[in-house]
């Protein structure tokens, strides 16, 4: 069958470029999927890593204030009531308590939100203006 003017495929063999498109589509897809799953991953981990410094951060701030504290009171035992002291070991132990691996079965933000709970008592105990910085800081500030 010949070519005509009126007729834009050749030997009007309609069904294989149908076919092609879809060929293409497919390869598409596929590589879109593959692509997709490998940039996840990536910023997964990205994410987690972000997710876990900040974590770590706020935790480490109240580490290091529940042991001020602690100190403070064996230094001035007048100063810091039974009260808050053990409010400061129960803090503490939350501490000590939590994981330092990434453990599904573990919420790690439920065990966070309990020891800034306990930090609210301590504080108000306290009668002190103690609060976490939540503000993103560069790494450069945390170096220096």
């Amino acid at each position: 069958m010949a070519t005509s003017a009126a007729d834009p495929v050749p030997d009007g063999n309609l069904e294989s470029l149908v076919y092609l498109e879809e060929m293409f589509q497919q390869c598409g897809h596929e590589d879109g999927i593959r692509d997709g799953k490998e940039s996840g991953v990536l910023e997964g981990r990205i994410f987690g890593c972000e997710k876990s410094f900040e974590l770590g951060r706020e935790i480490g701030f109240y580490d290091g204030c529940a042991k001020t504290w602690k100190e403070l009171a064996e230094r001035h035992p007048d100063k810091i009531s039974s009260k808050v002291l053990k409010n400061i070991q129960t803090l503490q132990k939350m501490i000590d308590e939590f994981p330092c691996d990434n453990c599904p079965n573990t919420d790690m933000f439920a065990a966070r939100d309990k020891m800034a709970a306990k930090m609210k008592v301590i504080i108000s105990l306290l009668g002190v203006n103690q609060k976490f910085n939540k503000e993103k800081s560069t790494a450069t500030e945390l170096i220096y």
